[in-house]
């Protein structure tokens, strides 16, 4: 060919298609001298084209993919905007039918995504999710290039449920991927890559959703994948490591070993076939060496975790100080080492675990979302230090670290209540050691971040479920701990009162009255007032939000225009709180009650706090005037409250008065199958009784009884009891000596007993009477044939026997009358309400717990959306209205604690299922005692009505006849 002018078009090719040559060898071999000459040569072509050649479009694509080369190579952003501006341009300049237009269309598509990975921007993945899905459009099936496209519109769907969350995302992304698959012949080079894309795809679905199926499916297409893949090929060790960590993850779902066994041979191939200068290197190794560790945790074979500790330091060692895994890296490192120190008791290994761990916290920067936790392993590790030393320098250590971890972790956040937890070990520990009382500030510190753990912006569901409340037993358990240990009474009843229903406190506290604030700042009120309503209705039903959050509005305030979404609303709501705290008048408005506040717990009698730990057991004693008294109990304890319950668990199980105990820590049933607790001269419940009585309620009877004003004809004082942990599950109020049919000495001869979850649930009006003579209005359901369930026609005779003792001033609703409406209505209308139905605890789902009417289920988060202010008494003749939660303890997540705090001031519930026979007997005696009260013009006493019922009951079926009698409790006032 001869000489040629520079802009001639064939010139121009030439130089055009050696810049693609170029390229081309860049790719394969990564000479970033071949990517500069390629840029140069593909933006002399495009120079040298004019706009109108048909060849623009292409010259501009080629000198976009060498700028977004460099852009990959080197990060300048200004080059990643070329580049999406010189592939828009192309794009512009073809028409729909050119055959370049799809190509453009999904580099485009790609470079935008790229950018949203950059920046964040929403609009980016948006604009990535349309041009790749017209890019798969115009493409036939038949086009080799098609499978690309269905590929990479399925990654940038994959990103966007990551963004956002939406499933149809990711069932799109899996689709596509399918479809990309599907198209591609096993000789294909894109092949393998599909197949890796599919499986991260159903990965991702198996951590959103839980599915075996979607595991079981990555790890086929991760084999064939790696099966595909030849060993040279650059991107083996990786689909290799995909398969191993997906296969390890099968191992933990159903623990088959040989699933481990795979991913640590998986593991180590993508290591061996990675040189040691692959910047993936150590992410292989760490990933080898957590399969060992795994496979130790398993089998407990030290070399395993020597293998482990070997492979992590390993990836720490390869891994530059600049890396953003060096951090991650070296915090495994530190806690396998950790592990083995627990082992094997070497001080050196502790040693260093905790130069690894302090080196990975210096490395993470204090805005990263690891740092926490990095802290918290931190002061764990010098808390064992200090256990091996000694050194109170040690422990100190571990407080700064721990409380640092919780001050940096950011509310709602699913850590913050096992943070908490190890920070109050250390404050107990440190307590102990030093008995500094500044050191209660610290625990004060802590306790004043449960409402960030329980966070108002999630729903009462998930609050309920989730492992934070448990754990905020333990802190509250262990600072309640360390001010009786100072002495502290008053602030020890605090702190438990703080620490106990707070889920339940969180919702009162949205039906708090706001006349004073409405009076004197009326639009803060209003604000207040839309944003309680809002999130007290998504607490309990997500689906309730929009019309509230649509409602017109009377006034104009800072809640309009938020997204409309409870998280919001709960931020507005606490941000509101505290401005109402800055006005003169409101300083403590919302605040946890003080004791001054709490003293009026005990108008009708003492109130008895127990609080069980691992070291010590103590009763604090509420009394007139305003006065504390501090039982010790030095010969319980908390495992002997724990040992007591599993004992009264089992009874129940074997004869299925409730069931479902196995799967809780308390439960013990290595006991012999005779304990049937059926009254017979080997019925465990005589210990039971027998050890409650002797070692937790005559040593505080002893002391209660000098407090307490009687001020019932029985000549009886009365006592409500507020037990915590495994003690809010056993029978207080029927403890004694008990021998064959008779009792020798019981609480019942001493007192009356009553309990309550809070004192703040103490802290109503008493339950009201008016004149002589005037009987309340009552409301009575009977369900003897309840659809569904068991029937139990005794109901309808003890709807009778309330209608007799009442009178016309009852409202009956039986069988198919008895709707959940027509319940829910008759509650706002009657003060007295009595509901003769089944009773159905929730374990699973504590919220779900119920009332069993005629047309499903009334559950207490229905009840949670009701305030009953003028309501007085609910007797709830059903099976397990009062059973609670193990898991919950410090909660009261059940019916009867549901109506006391919906707006009852005094409930009869339910421990365990009752008899048939039984419910007729007690409520016979129960309204006639009642009623005697009313005609007195005298202040209803329920809980002395009940314990005349019990005697009653205990008279008619005999003392020993334990699980009939002592089921029937009473709440509240």
């Amino acid at each position: 060919m001869g000489a040629t002018e520079d802009d001639h078009p064939e010139k121009v090719a030439i130089i055009n298609n050696l810049g693609v040559a170029l390229h081309t060898r860049f790719e394969c071999v990564g000479e970033h001298q071949d990517l500069e000459e390629a840029f140069f040569l593909r933006q002399l072509a495009n120079a040298l084209t004019p706009d109108d050649s048909p060849d623009k479009a292409s010259r501009l694509s080629n000198l976009a993919i060498s700028i977004f080369s460099r852009f990959e190579r080197e990060g300048r952003a200004e080059e990643l905007e070329e580049a999406i501006g010189l592939w828009t341009h192309a794009a512009e300049l073809v028409p729909d039918s050119h055959v370049h237009k799809p190509t453009l269309l999904n580099n485009l598509g790609s470079s935008h995504r790229k950018r949203y990975e950059q920046l964040g921007k929403l609009e980016d993945l948006e604009s990535a999710i349309a041009l790749h899905a017209r890019a798969v459009e115009l493409t036939p099936d038949g086009h080799p290039d098609k499978p690309s496209w269905l590929n990479n519109s399925g990654n940038s769907h994959v990103t966007r449920f990551e963004q956002l969350g939406k499933l149809e995302d990711l069932e799109s992304a899996i689709a596509l991927h399918a479809r990309a698959v599907d198209l591609t012949p096993d000789g294909h080079p894109g092949k393998p890559s599909w197949l890796s894309n599919s499986g991260n795809s159903h990965v991702t679905r198996f951590k959103h959703q839980g599915k075996l199926e979607d595991l079981e499916s990555a790890i086929s297409l991760y084999a064939r994948a790696v099966e595909l893949t030849p060993d040279g090929h650059p991107d083996k060790p990786s689909r290799l490591n995909n398969s191993g960590t997906t296969h390890q993850t099968r191992f933990e779902q159903l623990g088959k070993l040989e699933d481990l066994e795979s991913a640590i041979l998986l593991h180590a191939r993508a290591v061996d076939l990675t040189p040691d200068g692959h910047p993936d290197k150590p992410s292989w190794l760490n990933n080898f060496g957590s399969s060992h560790r795994i496979r130790f945790e398993r089998l407990g074979l030290l070399e395993d975790l020597g293998s482990a500790i070997k492979l992590s330091a390993r990836a720490v060692e390869l891994t530059p100080d600049g890396h953003p895994s060096k951090p991650a890296r070296l915090n495994n490192l530190a806690n396998s080492l950790a592990r083995r120190y627990e082992r094997t008791r070497d001080l050196k290994d502790l040693e260093n675990a905790i130069a690894h761990q302090s080196r990975a916290v210096d490395l993470t920067p204090d805005g990263h979302p690891e740092k926490p936790s990095r802290l918290n392993n931190l002061g764990v590790k010098l808390q064992t230090k200090f256990e091996q030393s000694g050194s109170l320098d040690d422990l100190d250590q571990a407080i700064t670290h721990l409380t640092n971890a919780v001050s940096l972790t950011p509310e709602g956040h699913p850590d913050k209540p096992s943070l908490l937890h190890n920070l109050s070990n250390s404050l107990r520990t440190r307590f102990n050691e030093a008995s500094n009382l500044t050191l209660l500030d610290a625990f004060k510190y802590a306790l004043g971040l449960i409402p960030r753990c329980i966070w108002l912006g999630n729903n009462v569901r998930s609050r309920y479920t989730s492992k934070e409340l448990p754990v905020i037993g333990a802190v509250v358990n262990n600072a309640v701990t360390a001010t009786i240990s100072a002495g502290e009474y008053g602030l020890a009843l605090e702190w438990l009162e703080t620490g106990r229903a707070v889920v339940w406190s969180q919702v009162l506290q949205l039906h708090t009255p706001l006349d004073d604030l409405r009076r004197l700042h009326p639009q803060l009120a209003d604000d207040l007032y839309h944003a309680s309503q809002v999130l007290q209705h998504a607490a309990i039903s997500p689906s309730n939000l929009l019309p509230l959050l649509t409602e017109p509005r009377k006034t104009q305030s800072s809640l309009e225009g938020h997204a409309q979404s409870s998280h919001t609303y709960a931020l507005e709501y606490e941000k509101l709180i505290t401005q109402i705290r800055e006005l003169d008048g409101f300083k403590d408005f919302l605040l946890p009650k003080t004791l001054s506040q709490l003293t009026g717990a005990c108008v009708s009698g003492p109130v008895v706090v127990l609080n069980t730990h691992s070291t010590r057991c103590d009763a604090l004693v509420l009394s007139q005037p305003d006065h504390i008294t501090h039982i010790p109990l030095p010969e319980f304890s908390r495992t002997h409250a724990v040992k007591l319950l599993g004992d009264l668990w089992y009874i129940l199980d074997t004869r299925n008065l409730r069931g479902r105990f196995r799967d809780s820590e308390w439960y013990d049933d290595n006991r012999g199958q005779d304990k049937l607790g059926d009254g017979g001269r080997h019925d465990p419940m005589f210990k039971v009784l027998g050890d409650l009585w002797i070692f937790v309620v005559k040593p505080i009877l002893d002391v209660v009884i000098t407090l307490a004003t009687v001020t019932s004809t029985t000549g009886l004082p009365h006592i409500t009891w507020c037990p915590t942990g495994p003690l809010a599950f056993l029978p207080l109020h029927a403890a004694g000596i008990y021998r064959g049919s008779r009792s020798v000495e019981t609480i019942m001869d001493f007192a009356v007993s009553s309990y309550t979850p809070t004192l703040e649930a103490l802290l109503k009006p008493h339950v009201q009477t008016s004149s002589t003579g005037d009987y309340p209005q009552a409301l009575v359901v009977s369900q003897p044939a309840t659809p569904g369930q068991k029937r139990i026609p005794q109901t309808t005779k003890e709807a009778d026997i309330v209608v007799s003792h009442v009178g016309l001033s009852t409202d009956t609703l039986h069988d198919s009358d008895g709707t959940i409406d027509a319940v829910l209505d008759g509650m706002e209308t009657h003060n007295w309400v009595h509901l003769a139905c089944h009773g159905l605890q929730d374990k699973a789902d504590p919220i779900s717990s119920s009332f069993a009417l005629h047309d499903g289920k009334l559950t207490l988060s229905t009840l949670m959306t009701k305030h009953l202010p003028n309501a007085d008494l609910a007797v709830l003749s059903a099976c397990q209205t009062a059973t609670g939660d193990a898991k919950l303890s410090e909660e009261a997540v059940h019916l009867a604690a549901g109506m006391l705090n919906v707006g009852f001031k005094s409930v009869i519930g339910t421990m365990w299922s009752i008899s048939d026979r039984s419910g007729p007997i007690v409520m016979a005696k129960f309204y006639e005692v009642l009623i005697e009260q009313v005609r007195a013009g005298a202040e209803l006493q329920p809980a002395y009505a009940l314990h005349e019922a019990m005697k009653a009951l205990r008279a008619e079926l005999g003392v020993n006849k334990f699980m009939e009698w002592i089921p029937f409790i009473h709440f509240g006032l």
